[in-house]
């Protein structure tokens, strides 16, 4: 006689399991996207990027010249307008701050980390897209530079997410609505990025798929590009400003092409040299803690046969990353952001090699690497102090320091629960890590206010306020320092000083003064006036017998005042 199956209870979930599984991922990311913008108006601008590109929208509110971008006044051609523009319509809605100004980097910068795992999810799933995401987002390098106001981030954006549509048109079927529609998103994307940044945005992709073409010998995807929409896509959106800032600037066509863009890359006339391996130490630095996991994940795809639309997908974020390095490694200009654009693609590569390894020996390579950068931070002031002579600079970097061991013991936690959590749930301990060097990361970016100790003056533009009355002469003497127009709410006369304003076009000189003799005489005509002055001129001031009350003075600035 059989006997009867036994009857398996079911047991009902309990009401808090149920709000952990329904609630926990939402009220995660809502705490992520509040600690990504949480420090913004905590954070003074710094000098002199921050300060120069708050100032340019400021003054494009102010004089409603919204085709012309201009620096302290005068016409300034170096980059195109797009993250002027975005910047200058935040400051009519929300005011003139310093978080309003970063408020277009750092938006960019999460929509970036968003991108990336919309793209991860679509080539692998959910957890490869996550993986990645969280890499993304916990580079000491990505997040730095998503929270400052240059823009490098907004270049990475609209390149990665042009490669991003690019790579899912090309997963469509041929000739189909989708596969269109991708493409003319990835046009959009490429047109967005030539206005944040200028040409290399349309250089680097092209560069990228004739490389992998020769190497991989592939040229399918060429004929499903649609160049003919992309051109008038692309054309829609830059020529109309291209034409009009022609106009009105005849020499922006030289100068922006030639000495922005041939002269940058080809010389040294940026006086940005650095060695050829320059990016190769960045990117050690920027990826930690994931350095291991990013040097592992690139040997497996390098030495994994191509084959299949997938595997053709992870080889072009290979050569994305490989040739954004290398491009501007070749530069005559090197600067730190510039590699931005490369940092997608290799979390993207890691988070999948992450998600098809669930052993707990996985997560040791990243604790190590985590600790070590954490113990570095810990000790970071007697590196400091071993390393700086007393001074200025080495006050500024200890305070720095000491924000720098605040991140650090948030770091170590996490790398403690993700011991804790390794053998039970390896992706979670890898998420710890992340979630942890973010929260980590943005403790330690809030250290960039004693940046101002060596590159300015704390509190000078509460100094120098009270004695500016709404035309007041106001003029730079010797010296100017892009972040006190922004907090000023006005530009200056620049006095015997060239530096980046050198560049700019002031043909009638009606901001700038050639030299102290020049202006001294004028000074002493004015009824009213003041000055900031650099204190290495303050002796030919003296000498050239000017006419004024000091009311600051110190090793930084003198500020003078005629009344």
């Amino acid at each position: 006689m059989k006997r009867a199956p036994e009857s398996v209870a079911v047991v009902a979930p309990r009401p808090l399991d149920l709000l952990i599984q329904r609630w926990l991922a939402p009220a995660l990311i809502a705490f992520g996207v509040v600690l990504w913008f949480a420090t913004a108006n905590y954070r003074t601008l710094t000098e002199p990027d921050e300060g120069r590109y708050a100032e340019i929208p400021r003054e494009m509110v102010a004089s409603g010249d919204w085709i012309t971008p201009h620096l302290n006044a005068m016409p300034y051609l170096e980059k195109p307008p797009l993250q002027y523009w975005a910047t200058a319509l935040a400051y009519r809605v929300f005011g003139f701050d310093p978080w309003v100004s970063r408020l277009w980097s750092q938006t960019l910068g999460l929509l970036g980390i968003v991108v990336t795992y919309l793209l991860g999810r679509t080539l692998w799933d959910r957890r490869a897209g996550m993986l990645a995401a969280l890499i993304l987002a916990s580079c000491p390098l990505y997040f730095v530079v998503a929270h400052i106001n240059t823009l490098d981030i907004g270049l990475a954006f609209f390149l990665n997410a042009a490669l991003a549509c690019f790579i899912v048109a090309q997963r469509a079927a041929e000739r189909s609505p989708a596969e269109r529609r991708w493409m003319w998103l990835c046009w959009l994307a490429l047109a967005a990025g030539f206005l944040q940044k200028g040409l290399v945005a349309l250089v680097l992709p092209g560069l990228t798929l004739c490389i992998y073409s020769l190497i991989y010998k592939d040229v399918s995807f060429w004929r499903r590009l649609h160049p003919l929409a992309g051109v008038l896509i692309v054309a829609a959106l830059t020529l109309p400003w291209l034409v009009l800032v022609s106009a009105r600037n005849p020499e922006f066509l030289n100068f922006f092409f030639l000495h922005e863009h041939l002269a940058r890359f080809t010389t040294t006339t940026h006086r940005r040299a650095e060695p050829w391996w320059y990016f190769l130490a960045i990117l050690f630095v920027g990826v930690i803690p994931w350095l291991v996991t990013m040097v592992r994940a690139v040997i497996a795809k390098a030495c994994t046969p191509a084959g299949g639309k997938v595997l053709a997908a992870e080889r072009l974020l290979l050569v994305w990353a490989v040739t954004v390095v290398v491009f501007f490694s070749l530069s005559g200009s090197k600067l730190a952001p510039y590699i931005v654009p490369a940092m997608m693609p290799l979390a993207l590569l890691a988070g999948n090699w992450l998600r098809t390894r669930e052993t707990p020996d996985i997560a040791r390579s990243i604790m190590v690497s985590a600790s070590i950068f954490c113990t570095l931070l810990a000790c970071s002031s007697l590196i400091i102090v071993a390393l700086i002579p007393p001074g200025i600079k080495r006050t500024a970097y200890l305070q720095i320091g000491e924000w720098g061991q605040m991140a650090a013991v948030i770091g170590m936690a996490s790398v403690v629960g993700c011991l804790i959590l390794r053998r039970q749930n390896v992706h979670g301990a890898i998420g710890t890590i992340a979630a942890g060097f973010v929260a980590a990361l943005t403790v330690l970016i809030c250290g960039s206010n004693s940046i101002e100790l060596t590159r300015g003056r704390q509190g000078l533009a509460a100094e120098v306020a009270p004695h500016l009355g709404p035309d007041t002469p106001f003029y730079c003497v010797g010296m100017y320092w892009q972040t006190l127009p922004f907090q000023l709410r006005r530009t200056c006369t620049a006095v015997q000083y060239r530096g980046e304003l050198g560049l700019q076009f002031d043909p009638q000189r009606q901001h700038w003064i050639e030299n102290v003799d020049e202006f001294v005489p004028r000074w002493n005509e004015q009824v009213e006036a003041v000055a900031i002055v650099n204190p290495k001129v303050w002796d030919q001031l003296v000498a050239a017998d000017i006419q004024a009350k000091v009311v600051v003075r110190d090793a930084k600035v003198v500020v003078m005042v005629r009344r």
